[in-house]
């Protein structure tokens, strides 16, 4: 029977902290113990797993999960307490272990299965059904140092998922290579999933997540902070998200686009706050998309916020762009700069008065 445990279980790594200045808050990472010059990555965390059970890791970048999963695979040792494993273990998060970029493809398949624990005859006896899913053609017997990024990650993760897993742990970064493969990839994922005992599965995506887990545990700076179904937590982890992004955190941004994102390809409406700050992040890669620039303006409106003169400005000289003969959209700029012009930057500034006609009168007057 596969059983996985943490008793207890921390993960410290020690660093020189000689060039580190004033302390900082930090909104990922581990925790900072400058007198005991460590970094502490995981604190105190117990739960246990048995045959059947699928557990989520939830949280930041930087909030624990992938040393979490290099914990319970053995990677990391425990600093302190314990973690048991009974089964074998297999990883998705690394696709290719031990890879020689001297040897070719073929005689990679055998070192990098040797690393994920399987048998040399077990390598063989799945050589051709590996070198099939590859589709790596006569480039099985090259050297992998010539293979493309693709192909090698095609290589990997055709070994990574001939193992027969008691216990699986994944990660959503997983690379799988062009989006063909991806597609043949899914479906390797979902069936090495249903083969296993036990999966534990790292990921910022409510939709895998809440398909695949009933249990999640929502990590922060490498605590526990909430334990249970993963629909309970969503909410949690939601507000988690839209705090940081308030602070101007860039993985908080980042990760409230995500979800928003995430939201929408179910089918649901993301609530607005979480859809505010996923716009800041949209806007802050395309500061002059107008269908992005409209929606952020409605956004902050329905929620009863007043709309910064900066955004929109840009919005209208969007909209100005598409149709220059808005008498209305010339008149609002003109309404703008006569109150809140030092609020804009130059660029803006100096756009809005052209096309609001300001210029041209200044030039009639002058």
């Amino acid at each position: 029977m596969a059983r996985l445990t943490l008793e207890n279980a921390w993960v410290e790594f020690p660093v020189s902290l000689r060039r580190m200045g004033a302390a900082r808050a930090s909104y990922t990472g581990g925790q900072i113990d400058a007198g005991r010059s460590v970094v502490t990555a995981l604190r105190d965390i117990s739960f246990e797993l048995r045959e059947g059970d699928r557990l989520g890791l939830m949280g930041h970048n930087g909030a624990g999960k992938t040393t979490m999963l290099r914990l319970l695979a053995g990677a990391y040792p425990p600093t302190r307490g314990r973690c048991i494993s009974v089964g074998s273990i297999s990883t998705l998060f690394n696709t290719t272990p031990g890879l020689n970029m001297d040897g070719t493809g073929r005689e990679n398949l055998i070192i990098c299965g040797l690393h994920l624990g399987l048998r040399r005859q077990e390598i063989i006896s799945k050589m051709d059904e590996i070198i099939d899913f590859a589709e790596l053609g006569n480039y099985i017997d090259l050297p992998v140092r010539i293979y493309s990024a693709g192909m090698m990650t095609r290589l990997g993760f055709s070994i990574a998922t001939c193992v027969q897993p008691e216990i699986l742990l994944l990660d959503e970064g997983l690379a799988t290579g062009d989006a063909r493969f991806t597609q043949k990839a899914e479906g390797k994922i979902k069936d090495l999933i249903a083969r296993s005992s036990i999966l534990v599965v790292a990921s910022h995506s409510e939709t895998m997540l809440a398909n695949m887990c009933g249990r999640c545990l929502l990590l922060e700076h490498g605590r526990v902070i909430s334990d249970g179904p993963a629909k309970t937590l969503f909410e949690s982890y939601r507000k988690s998200v839209i705090e940081s992004a308030r602070a101007d955190d860039s993985d908080g941004l980042q990760r409230a686009y995500a979800l928003g994102m995430d939201m929408l390809s179910r089918g649901e409406k993301p609530p607005l706050d979480l859809e505010e700050q996923g716009l800041r992040y949209a806007l802050g890669i395309h500061p002059d998309d107008a269908m992005m620039l409209q929606r952020y303006v409605n956004v902050l409106s329905e929620q009863g916020k007043s709309v910064p003169p900066e955004i929109e400005t840009r919005m209208i000289l969007s909209l100005l762009t598409r149709n220059p003969s808005r008498l209305d959209l010339k008149d609002r700029l003109r309404a703008i700069l006569a109150s809140s012009a030092a609020d804009l930057p130059e660029d803006v500034r100096a756009s809005a008065v052209a096309a609001s006609g300001m210029e041209d009168a200044a030039q009639g007057r002058g």
